[in-house]
């Protein structure tokens, strides 16, 4: 049997790590949620155009005994097994990238073989959490759209809310039931260098190159690769502006959102594109983006440790 142990409130919380390289009934659903009518209550009041996309805590821990509901955590192992929401799984953070050249995404048969060893298939509902105000779980979540999964969110606040709020947890590592998981690669969300050097040669209105790295990283005063700055023509905005400074960090509302990509030139009916160093920031300002709407939105996997290691491609500061 299950022993679950409740983490106090005074409980240490996760630290905030910067990588890239809120229902108060207690019954159990016996249904599986549905991708599209699921959000809480303090989620839609916020008034993002997909709040499905985002699971709040109190709606998790009323669905944890959900059959067809597949949790995945997705911080460090030791983490992990320290402690994990009750009934998850864990998903190694580091094989969202391709295990060969570390730079693109994880292989569509990889990624087929390690989804479907955690029981995700298409009748499934996955909330990914992490302790990284959203990093890996944006990321994980951004692996399973581009490769088909409809029914993915993301838990708001991650695993410092839940602690936080001293919701049940366990050391306990569950049986899987393995299933079939069919990858369909969906390419609009997904972006090559040669398709950004033409985008950025093009100068075209309708399409931001969106750059969520620090304004250091942008600018070219912090150089992670053998060139520093950014895409000619990308404008910034640090991904981290997208949630709140309070802890635990949970995404800003939709208003606050609404007026920081307007402020920058981000408006609705325009094609982004977003980068980062590794394309997991970029993957974490992507989901925001769709949160708040945006349809037409790609990562740049290969991301700046791509671009500013090319010998051919243009930078400016």
């Amino acid at each position: 049997m299950k022993r679950l142990i409740l983490v106090g409130i005074a409980a240490a919380l996760a630290a905030f790590a910067v990588a890239c390289g809120g229902g108060d009934s207690t019954s159990k659903a016996t249904t599986a949620p549905s991708a599209s009518g699921t959000a809480s209550a303090a989620a839609q009041v916020t008034g993002y155009a997909h709040p499905e996309l985002l699971a709040e805590t109190s709606w998790l821990k009323d669905h944890l005994a959900d059959k067809n509901l597949v949790v995945v955590d997705v911080r460090k192992k030791e983490a992990y097994d320290a402690n994990h929401i009750p009934g998850a799984v864990w998903y190694d953070p580091n094989r969202l990238k391709d295990d060969a050249d570390k730079l693109h995404v994880i292989s569509e048969a990889a990624f087929s073989k390690l989804a479907g060893d955690l029981g995700i298939d298409a009748t499934k509902t996955v909330v990914a959490y992490d302790d990284s105000a959203g990093l890996s779980a944006a990321r994980f979540w951004w692996v399973l759209d581009y490769y088909g999964q409809t029914n993915a969110k993301v838990l708001n606040g991650g695993w410092p809310k839940w602690a936080k709020e001293a919701l049940p947890v366990s050391k306990d590592v569950p049986t899987v039931q393995k299933t079939t998981f069919a990858a369909k690669v969906d390419d609009k969300v997904i972006c090559a260098i040669d398709y950004l050097k033409e985008t950025s040669a093009k100068k075209d209105p309708n399409v931001i190159i969106l750059d969520v790295r620090t304004v250091a990283e942008y600018n070219g005063s912090d150089v992670r690769a053998a060139k520093g700055g950014h895409v000619p023509g990308a404008i910034n905005l640090d991904w981290q502006r997208s949630m709140t400074d309070s802890d635990p960090k949970v995404w800003k509302s939709a208003p606050e959102l609404a007026k920081q990509f307007a402020d920058v030139g981000v408006k609705k009916g325009m094609q982004v594109i977003t980068y980062c160093q590794t394309g997991v920031r970029a993957a974490h300002s992507l989901f925001t983006l769709k949160l708040m709407g945006f349809d037409s939105v790609k990562d740049y996997d290969g991301s700046w440790a791509e671009w500013g290691n090319s010998k051919d491609t243009a930078i400016a500061q």
